[in-house]
């Protein structure tokens, strides 16, 4: 008697990740856009450039810091792991209304 052939299962194709990629702009006390919408785990790159002196830009609850040096574009990659409203700022001192430079990071 011969045995049934068994076949082996055809392993999925790997799908490349979505990444959702963003420009902003930091100038004198103020993100552009202020307000970034995403989706929980999906890459997110965002290419930032400072207009006019270095500015910071800080996600603490991705763990996400960078400097913007004046002129040049900075890109910041992450992968948002939880959902909600989370803020980013400028974290290098830039001038009088630095305390305001402020954003919005929404993931759903």
């Amino acid at each position: 008697m011969v045995p049934a052939a068994t076949q082996e299962p055809v392993p999925a194709k790997p799908t490349a990740p979505v990444t959702r990629e963003k420009a902003m702009t930091a100038k004198r006390w103020e993100f552009s856009p202020s307000t970034v919408t995403v989706a929980k785990g999906q890459r997110v790159v965002l290419t930032i450039t400072s207009s006019d002196v270095t500015h910071g830009f800080s996600l603490p609850d991705f763990g996400v810091t960078a400097k913007l040096v004046a002129g040049q574009e900075t890109r910041v990659e992450f992968t948002p792991d939880k959902t909600g409203s989370f803020t980013f700022s400028c974290n290098e001192f830039c001038g009088t209304g630095h305390g305001s430079m402020r954003g919005t990071l929404i993931v759903q």
